[in-house]
């Protein structure tokens, strides 16, 4: 088996184990107050260190093994599934101090800080350059294949076990996933005369605010990542409390977003060769918005979970092209700066909204929520169309095969 094949394999154990202390941690924040703003918080605090420390990491994984840093950072997201699920079993964990949530929420953001960028950044020592655009379509495809998992898997476990065996077999997951990426040999090359911390940044931010077709792409995915806050944290508190879903079958509604993620990555290619991979991310910000208002008007289960699934096309579609376009568009020595400036937008705006998100739902209800974020989200997609001229012919300007 080629090194890339099994490092794939370690990113499917590792994206499967953070997909899934994601939903188990916004369920167990659900079960451990009645408040909407707590689960939210607790999410946004998850995601905070992207903010803090993105650019810190960016610099670090170009100038460090990115192997190491990945590796490392992968022990510290599976103690942070691992132990609350541990003191949680062991009775130090409850709704009475339910903010030690905060803590481990924190810890593992951080260290999601440098595993975020990183995966995408090993991969330009993995491949050649010319290649490197399909294998981060590849990856992107295994990060959605987890994100569909994870929220089944997680609903599986819960209903037969608790919520600290939930957390416990996350973090064993996350464990066994940096046991085989220390198995594959992937030399650091160091870099002579590397820029100092604030020169490496400045450099990077020169290059996003020159390149067109970089810093329209983060703006794309900032727009198409602003309604994933809402279902990310209060999907599943809506299928519970709207559709009157058990543990199992709000994991599978969950789990539908994910398939159709997936299947939406898996063929964005062909859709690409109708109208080029700029104007499918555009089209599916709006339509996604659309499919979310339509959400918020059934209260049927099956016609929820179908919607759901073609949502989720749309926004496979937007996660799939955006990275492979902001990829083949740097070169790699600057590829771990950059991609931390993606892993920001990517994770850190569902963090923001689904805050935000949080705290409206217990002013307003769960389904008015989801009708706001569903014409936010429509008027992002046209806004893009207007503003976002070079992303709507990114393959003519890459030279990017359909």
């Amino acid at each position: 088996m080629t090194k890339d094949k099994i490092y794939f394999f370690s990113a499917f154990f590792g994206l499967l184990a953070g997909n899934m202390f994601n939903y188990a941690i916004v369920i167990f924040s659900h079960s451990l107050s009645e408040d909407k703003s707590f689960a939210s918080t607790v999410f946004f605090i998850a995601y905070l260190p992207f903010l803090l420390f993105s650019f810190r990491a960016g610099f670090v994984l170009d100038k460090y093994s990115r192997k190491l840093i990945l590796f490392l950072s992968q022990l510290v997201t599976a103690s942070c599934g691992f132990f609350p699920g541990l003191l949680t079993y062991l009775g130090y964990l409850d709704s009475s101090n339910k903010e030690i949530l905060y803590f481990f929420a924190f810890a593992n953001g951080i260290a999601m800080t440098f595993i975020m960028p990183g995966r995408f950044a090993v991969l330009g020592e993995l491949v050649p350059h010319d290649k490197i655009a399909k294998n981060t379509v590849i990856l992107n495809f295994i990060i959605l294949f987890g994100f569909a998992l994870s929220p089944v898997i997680s609903g599986i476990i819960r209903e037969q076990f608790s919520y600290a065996t939930l957390l416990m077999v996350t973090g064993s997951i996350y464990f066994l996933s940096a046991m085989i990426l220390s198995l594959i040999p992937i030399p650091h090359e160091k870099v002579h005369n590397h820029p100092h911390r604030k020169e490496a940044l400045i450099e990077s931010f020169n290059f996003v605010k020159k390149e067109k077709l970089v810093n329209q792409s983060l703006i794309a995915m900032f727009f198409g990542m602003f309604i994933v806050g809402v279902i990310q944290v209060l999907l599943p508190d809506f299928a519970k409390e709207i559709l009157n879903l058990n543990e199992k079958e709000r994991g599978t509604l969950m789990g539908m977003l994910g398939l159709g993620l997936l299947l939406g990555s898996l063929f964005s290619l062909s859709i690409a060769k109708l109208i080029g991979r700029g104007k499918c991310i555009l089209l599916s910000i709006s339509l996604s918005g659309i499919l979310m208002v339509v959400i918020a008007t059934i209260t049927n289960p099956i016609l929820s979970m179908s919607v759901l699934f073609i949502a989720g096309l749309f926004l496979g579609t937007i996660t799939s092209f955006v990275p492979s376009i902001i990829q083949a568009a740097t070169p790699n020595n600057l590829r771990g700066r950059v991609m931390s400036y993606f892993s920001l937008v990517f994770l850190l705006t569902p963090a923001l909204s689904g805050l935000g998100y949080g705290f409206l739902a217990d002013k307003i209800g769960l389904v008015n929520v989801f009708i706001v974020s569903g014409i936010v989200a429509l008027a992002m997609g046209l806004l893009g169309w207007i503003i976002l001229t070079d992303l709507k012919i990114a393959d003519k300007k890459l030279n990017l095969p359909s």
